[in-house]
């Protein structure tokens, strides 16, 4: 996944990801992209929202390098966990089993495979199905899973689309715990969600508008706070 970014050594005051004038369109002479900048540091948790179709799923293929921009660069430092809004398990593999695919993937061995599915699962309240195969879980559990496995090899950065649909209170909870704590570790969280109360969460609150990314406040972002008291 990293080999479209460009990983360089990181120091005290370098941003984590550093994305520069990206531009990207399916089709040629209409960018979803347009020459969108960002930079996220440590201990930073940064809130995309946007209407349906404006691009922020793109944006997020882009910066975890699964699509490649056509003008711009991204520069990692360090780790990067990804959580996609599809989720994207082996059906006829096991919860653990996904587990140790993806693990061994990140070059894990198997006892920190286990030793760290096992904590992911105690945390989000999903250890009684380490067993059962993800075709039979509910959707809720399946996103459970799918956000966990992010979290293998402990990333220094997180992107996750609407990470947490079909969670029940108490997972969606641990969920945020499990963010706070990150932030505390000075790792950075990019998440996109279409929740006005999760924008207290946030350090800053992001609206992908035509291309490009604004402050979401009610003076310079309107159709984020449009109907709403932020």
């Amino acid at each position: 996944m990293q080999n479209l970014l460009k990983d360089t050594t990181s120091s005290a005051k370098t941003p984590l990801m550093c994305a520069k004038d990206l531009s990207f369109g399916y089709k040629k002479n209409n960018p979803v992209i347009k020459q969108l900048s960002l930079k996220v540091h440590k201990g930073e948790i940064i809130g995309i929202s946007g209407e349906n179709g404006s691009g922020k799923s793109t944006l997020l293929k882009l910066l975890v390098g699964l699509l490649k921009p056509q003008k711009g660069e991204i520069t990692l430092h360090g780790k990067l966990g990804y959580s996609p809004q599809d989720i994207l398990l082996f059906d006829n593999l096991t919860v653990m089993e996904n587990f140790m695919v993806f693990g061994k993937g990140l070059n894990l061995n198997e006892q920190e495979i286990r030793e760290q599915a096992k904590d992911i699962m105690e945390r989000l309240k999903f250890t009684q199905y380490e067993n059962t195969l993800v075709k039979n879980l509910s959707g809720g559990t399946a996103q459970k899973t799918n956000f966990g496995i992010a979290l293998l090899g402990n990333p220094d950065m997180l992107i996750l689309d609407e990470p947490y649909q079909g969670m029940d209170y108490s997972s969606f909870t641990a969920f945020w715990e499990i963010q706070f704590d990150m932030r505390k570790q000075g790792k950075a969280i990019i998440i996109v969600s279409h929740l006005i109360e999760d924008k207290e969460k946030f350090t800053h609150s992001l609206h992908l508008i035509n291309g490009k990314l604004q402050a979401c406040t009610k003076e310079d972002c309107p159709v984020c706070c449009e109907g709403t008291s932020c």
